[in-house]
């Protein structure tokens, strides 16, 4: 080896030796200079690597230096540069924000672009409220979920039910909204959430595998009123909602369908209210319409005319679940009941027809009169999504702004973060 040789090589590692340096008292050092210390320790290794200073190999070693820092642009652009908003297919077919999805006979799956997937179980309804470079919003309106999350260090997901949400960084769990008990349970398969709720502690509930919750915002039920019982004398027994034929008019053959009425209509008006009581909204809705609608609604307490309206919404009757949620609101004006109604009002209006003008309406005076219920967030989030439907820019730039005032975290934020910065 020839001394020329040897002062390139010591060169070469003089050089190297400086770059190392440099790049140590480097904090934080950017991407500019990351490549340029590519770009200079690349040129330097490539003259170590020369028996001979040619200037065909010296310029080889460049232009690879240089398609190595090329390289390196890319890869650094592409971590730096915002993340497009994932995208979900629903069995295999595109899936679009907002859009309700229902599992009939057999279970409906989710796959989202980063891996992410959520199987609706038979009987659930629920729909994808948002999506983002970091996650994605799912309310589940009734039914349960199957949900795994894919962890990420930055993940954000959202899944509401009713007024919990439960927030995920990266797990496996199923998530349980029950409709009539107004209960939402969370079984933990894999890593850990956080639910939040008006009626859980401020920081949240954390839930950890294998671990097991059951949360309501719900009053509890008043007791059932014990049923006739046959063998009694007629003045033991509770009084029927239905008025029997009178005591004082005499028998007479042509009665017998009359009096064999009475018994049957007294096991009905026990009934609905022990089947309330029980959670069965299906077979109180049944003894009621047996009994008397009319009769019902204007003798049920303000907790059972609602109970009696979410049972006819979900037996998809709803004429008659708006009158017994209108019953509730004009006979019990002021009380929770009736705020409760007109949320359910506005729920069918959203759900049902599309109606989002009536629907907003309805959410505005439930925000009104509760302004802190447990339907609250629900009922702001969705007001949200009726001004974007009806194009009502400034109305829908005012109550975002209250969204995320209210729910920074919510099922709804990053809508409202959207729609708060101008975004239709």
């Amino acid at each position: 080896m020839d001394l020329r040789t040897k002062d390139v090589e010591a060169l070469g590692r003089r050089i190297a030796a400086h770059q190392d340096a440099a790049l140590e008292r480097l904090a934080r050092p950017r991407a500019a200079d990351r490549l340029q210390a590519i770009y200079r320790k690349e040129a330097a290794l490539s003259l170590r690597a020369s028996a001979a200073p040619s200037s065909r190999r010296v310029g080889l070693a460049l232009a690879a230096a240089c398609v190595a820092a090329a390289f390196a642009l890319v890869f650094v652009f592409a971590l730096s540069r915002p993340g497009d908003p994932l995208t979900y297919r629903v069995e295999g077919s595109p899936g679009a924000v907002g859009r309700w999805v229902a599992a009939d006979a057999s279970r409906v799956g989710l796959d989202f672009s980063d891996g992410s997937r959520v199987d609706l179980a038979p009987g659930t309804r629920a729909r994808v409220t948002e999506v983002g470079p970091l996650g994605a919003g799912v309310l589940l309106e009734r039914g349960s979920l199957r949900v795994r999350v894919v962890h990420r260090g930055d993940t954000r997901w959202v899944v509401a039910g009713g007024p919990f949400e439960v927030h995920v960084i990266g797990t496996e769990f199923d998530v349980t909204w029950d409709t009539e008990a107004e209960e939402l349970a969370v079984s933990m398969i894999a890593g850990r959430v956080r639910v939040l709720g008006p009626c859980v502690e401020p920081s949240g509930r954390a839930v950890a595998a294998p671990e097991s919750i059951r949360l309501t915002c719900a009053a509890p039920r008043a007791a059932a009123p014990p049923a006739a019982d046959p063998q009694a004398s007629p003045s033991a027994q509770a009084p029927a909602l239905l008025p029997s034929a009178s005591a004082a008019a005499p028998a007479s053959p042509a009665s017998p369908p009359a009096r064999a009425a009475a018994p049957l209509a007294e096991a009905h008006s026990a009934g609905w209210r022990a089947h309330l009581a029980a959670g069965k909204l299906g077979d109180a809705l049944a003894d009621v319409e047996l009994l008397g609608v009319d009769t019902v609604l204007g003798r049920a307490g303000g907790a059972e005319l609602v109970d009696l309206g979410s049972a006819a919404r979900l037996a998809r009757k709803p004429d008659l679940a708006a009158r017994f949620y209108e019953a509730a609101r004009q006979r019990f004006a002021g009380s929770d009941a009736a705020a409760a109604a007109a949320y359910h009002l506005g729920r069918m209006a959203f759900d049902g027809r599309g109606a989002w003008a009536e629907a907003e309406r309805w959410f505005a005076v439930y925000l009104a009169e509760r302004p802190r219920g447990a339907l609250a967030p629900e009922a702001l989030g969705r007001s949200l999504e009726c001004a974007r439907n009806l194009r009502l820019h400034a109305r829908a730039r005012e109550l975002a702004a209250r969204y995320l005032a209210a729910y920074p975290n919510g099922a709804h934020a990053g809508l409202a973060a959207a729609l708060a910065g101008g975004a239709d």
